[in-house]
């Protein structure tokens, strides 16, 4: 009965290790973009602060539509302890001076490395670039981020599964 109990026990744990939500802002700066000689991509880099994560080193790669109105691609935000990737897509208003730019950006983060494995969520920011200097451009934003159940609550699934399957083997001799 003990057996049956810490098994169960073990399962509800797993079972009850939900994700947590984390609410974040961003702030960073994002210099001129370069381009990829061999793909023409866009490559855009830059660092800044993603909080309550911590400081951040920030790289895209992606291309300009058509009318040079959408850029789509990926980002790596680079921090101490790992990185959060996923894909970009930005909506440029042109319509305005070129000195002044805006553009919209919404970062859907598709999982992470390190102590952000697993994440995934939204995070949008808006800026505004000069393109007649190579002025740095300053973002900023917020997002909201899922995590997964901590790693080491989907090991306590191993000893659960294997008192259950010794339960069931007992009943059955």
């Amino acid at each position: 009965m003990k057996l049956i109990s810490s098994a169960l026990f073990s399962l509800m744990l797993v079972a009850l290790s939900s994700a947590a939500t984390i609410d974040v802002t961003m702030s960073k700066t994002q210099f001129a973009p370069t381009q990829d000689p061999v793909t023409g991509a866009g490559l855009g880099s830059g660092s800044g602060t993603l909080a309550p994560l911590g400081a951040m080193t920030w790289s895209d790669r992606g291309f300009l539509d058509s009318t040079g109105t959408a850029f789509n691609g990926t980002f790596t935000m680079t921090f101490a302890n790992g990185t959060l990737f996923g894909n970009l897509g930005e909506t440029i208003d042109r319509s305005g001076a070129p000195t002044a730019i805006l553009i919209d950006q919404r970062m859907n983060v598709t999982g992470g490395t390190g102590a952000f494995l697993w994440y995934n969520g939204l995070i949008t920011a808006s800026g505004t670039i000069n393109a007649t200097t190579n002025v740095p451009a300053l973002f900023s934003g917020a997002g909201t981020l899922n995590t997964t159940p901590e790693p080491a609550s989907f090991l306590l699934a191993a000893p659960a599964l294997a008192g259950l399957w010794l339960m069931r083997r007992k009943k059955a001799a």
